[in-house]
Order: structure tokens, then C-alpha cells, then sequence
């Protein structure tokens, strides 16, 4: 409740390039929503949200356009980010009579000063009150780890726009670097490669769905094949393709040394008592990227790093942020450090 009797609710967003999760205060549920907003041509009013917008994304309307608020992990669409966050708001409010709101958002570490302000001035409105946090800060804290600790933790972050490696100790960050070698990147490098390589012509949706479900960085068992639905150019028609596993993971190969040059990049800019740490304790794993397989085997055995999965990677960060919306003055510090400029490398 909040002052002269208006209601007011608390909820944290994590704002992604390509889903949004949001928890609400008084409740464990979570809300994953692709960040996706479907805009009237004309008017420019919003048609649909989420999974509705998703589905018309690629259908070349000529009266709707799908539009991604965030790119790389920021947004680069304030109107049509303001619009989707009310909705956020809207769907995940507990008592319908609720007129203010406080709102925890994510940035990434790698978000500038301006866009950190603009994340603040042009979201923030009348009934909507914006704090931030930094999304390695949240990740780190989901994961379970003591950043106050004099250990630390080292997380890697592969979400949909940008893949941040960064070690966190005593409650700051110590280095992090950031690349945008992540999950939109790999989706795109999918499409292309079917493309140019086997003619055949497929949606982003197609890509991540495939990467999701047999997309691998590293051989561990047997090569096997699927089915993938698109458009063949030779005939110019709908049709099937049988692609193999081994296949997809070579489209993915590219990105996949370059996390692990990045990897190998961040460690050697720790200080020698942060290198002695990670190579004892390993790194962590989060973010839908994570999911991919082989990460594991790959990485220890090309960079000889321990490598831990934490439980439900795709969820770390909004659970971080929910631990955050619980005891706001436990990680106050950790929110000042948010909303100042933090450059990565």
C-alpha cells in the first residue's frame, strides 16, 4: 500500500533480446514472454504481445508490424518498449485496483551511460518507478553464489543478445568482458549458413528452435539427423530438409570459439588471486545459451576450467532479481554500483 491509500505492487523484469521473465513480489510464479510487440502500420498502436506477436513475426503484413524492443540486450525501441513493459505490468499485477509500481530492470554490465539514463527517463513514468540492476550482479546472486565472499563467483552469461563473462568478489566487480557472440547471433549464423549452403531458407524462429533442441558444441556421441521445415530456393517451394547434427554444429563452431577465446580472454585479465580462484572453483554457466551441449566438455577440455551448470540457467537471472525485490537494503550497494556507469571490455 502506498501513500494516502494508493496501492502500489513491486515486480522485477528481465527484459531479454528475445524473452522477457517477469516475478512479481508477493508470488513465486514467473512469466516468460517472448519480447516481441505487434504495431498497427498506420496508427502505430499495439495489436498483440508476446507469444500472439512472436507468431506473426516473418508473415509480411502489410497492415502489422513485429518489432524486438531490445537489441543486445538494451532497448533500441522506447516507444515500443514502454508499450510492452505496461503490458508486462499489466499481466503480472496482482490486485487489479494496484495504480503505482515499483519496477526492477536488467541492463547488461556492457550498457553505456546513455543508454543506462535512457533505460531510466523514458521507461519511468507517473505510476511506474525504475531501479536497476546489473544483469551479472542478478545472474550471480540466482546462481547462489556469495558475492560479498572474498571468493566470489565467475559466471557466464550467454542470453540472447550479448554473452558477459565477468567475476564478481566482496560485492564488486572485479572484471568483465562482453561480446555479442550470444544466442541471436547463433540463430543468425544458423539462417545464413542454410542459406548459402544448402539453399534452403528458414525463420529465426526455425533457427533458435532447432539450436535449442539439437544444437551442440562439441561431439560426444553419434551423429544423427532431423527434419528442418522451410522454404527450398531451388524450387521456390515449401518443403523438408534432413540436416545433421554434426552439420548444425558446425554452423554454431564460429561463435562457439569465439565465447571460448573470450573465456580465455577474461581470465587473463584477473588479477593472480581472482585467476587462483576461478581455476580452483571453475566458472558458471547461466543464461538460455547455456543449454547448448557440450559447453562442459568442450571448456575443460581446451581451457582445463571446471565448468558448473547452474539449476535452470534460464531462470538465474530473474531469480537473482527476485532476492533483490525481497531484501532491497541487504543489496542496496549493489544497486548504487548498478546505475552508475560500468564500462566493459
Amino acid at each position: 500500500m502506498g501513500i494516502m491509500g494508493i496501492i502500489r505492487e513491486s515486480m522485477a523484469i528481465d527484459l531479454g533480446t528475445t524473452y522477457s521473465i517477469v516475478a512479481h513480489e508477493s508470488s513465486d510464479k514467473l512469466w516468460r514472454i517472448p519480447s516481441s510487440i505487434a504495431l498497427d502500420r498506420k496508427t502505430r498502436s499495439a495489436v498483440a504481445f508476446g507469444d500472439d506477436a512472436k507468431i506473426m513475426m516473418g508473415k509480411g503484413s502489410l497492415h502489422h508490424e513485429v518489432i524486438r524492443p531490445l537489441r543486445d540486450g538494451v532497448i533500441c525501441d522506447f516507444e515500443a518498449a514502454g508499450l510492452y513493459l505496461d503490458y508486462l505490468v499489466q499481466k503480472s499485477k496482482k490486485n487489479p485496483l494496484a495504480l503505482r509500481f515499483n519496477v526492477l530492470i536488467c541492463v547488461p554490465w556492457s550498457a553505456t551511460a546513455t543508454e543506462t539514463k535512457s533505460y531510466l527517463e523514458r521507461v519511468r513514468n507517473f505510476r511506474t518507478g525504475v531501479k536497476i540492476i546489473r544483469e551479472p550482479f542478478a545472474a550471480a546472486l540466482g546462481s547462489d553464489a556469495d558475492i560479498f565472499s572474498d571468493d566470489g563467483i565467475t559466471i557466464v552469461d550467454i542470453g540472447g543478445g550479448t554473452v558477459e563473462v565477468s567475476t564478481i568478489a566482496h560485492g564488486h566487480m572485479i572484471y568483465c568482458n562482453s561480446s555479442r557472440n550470444a544466442g541471436n547471433a547463433m540463430d543468425q549464423a544458423i539462417v545464413e549458413r542454410m542459406l548459402r549452403q544448402e539453399f534452403f531458407e528458414i525463420g529465426l524462429n526455425t533457427a533458435e528452435n532447432a539450436k535449442m533442441e539439437f544444437g551442440s558444441v562439441y561431439q560426444d556421441a553419434e551423429d544423427f539427423e532431423f527434419e528442418i521445415r522451410g522454404l527450398d530456393r531451388r524450387t521456390r517451394s515449401p518443403g523438408k530438409l534432413k540436416l545433421s547434427s554434426s552439420r548444425l554444429r558446425e554452423f554454431l563452431e564460429p561463435l562457439a570459439v569465439a565465447i571460448e577465446s573470450q573465456i580465455r580472454d577474461h581470465r587473463a585479465h584477473l588479477p593472480p588471486e581472482s585467476q587462483r580462484v576461478l581455476d580452483r572453483n571453475g566458472i558458471t554457466f547461466v543464461g538460455g545459451g547455456s543449454h547448448l551441449k557440450g559447453w562442459k566438455q568442450r571448456l575443460e577440455r581446451n581451457l582445463g576450467i571446471k565448468v558448473n551448470l547452474a539449476a535452470e540457467p534460464q531462470l538465474a537471472v530473474i531469480r537473482g532479481m527476485k532476492k533483490v525485490l525481497d531484501k532491497p537494503r541487504r543489496y542496496r550497494s549493489i544497486l548504487k554500483i548498478s546505475e552508475k556507469f560500468s564500462k566493459a571490455t
